[in-house]
């Protein structure tokens, strides 16, 4: 069940709350909304609202040319301050999650596989 408005291709977290999938984000505090260190996912089936139903890739091959930016084969993908969102480069805010989401295996397409390894951005 969609927790937000969900696009195919967001990175989302499923929140401990309500049990719902929601964009997850980079700069969320501990337990906050948006708190990228739990279970990650990304949208496969688009959610128009809160409380719809979705589709959830926990683990597997994705490829969303519109929603990622473009990838460098073989590089990690991490979770973004922006919410929802995927980035090449890992983030140099202070205090922000860092936390590989997977690898690039083409421009296109990421092999999604969380670490359930994150460090806070010192």
């Amino acid at each position: 069940t969609a927790g937000a408005t969900l696009a195919f291709g967001d990175l989302i977290y499923l929140d401990p709350t309500d049990s719902r999938w929601e964009l997850t984000d980079a700069n969320a505090a501990a337990a906050a909304d948006g708190d990228a260190r739990g279970t990650l996912g990304i949208c496969v089936l688009a959610a128009a609202s809160d409380g719809d139903p979705t589709t959830i890739l926990l683990q597997g091959i994705v490829r969303a040319d519109t929603a990622f930016p473009a990838l460098t084969i073989n590089a990690p993908v991490y979770v973004s301050e922006t919410a929802g969102d995927i980035v090449v480069t890992q983030p140099t805010t202070a205090d922000v999650v860092i936390r590989v989401c997977g690898f690039a295996i083409t421009a296109d397409e990421i092999y999604f596989n969380p670490s359930s390894d994150y460090t806070t951005h010192l």
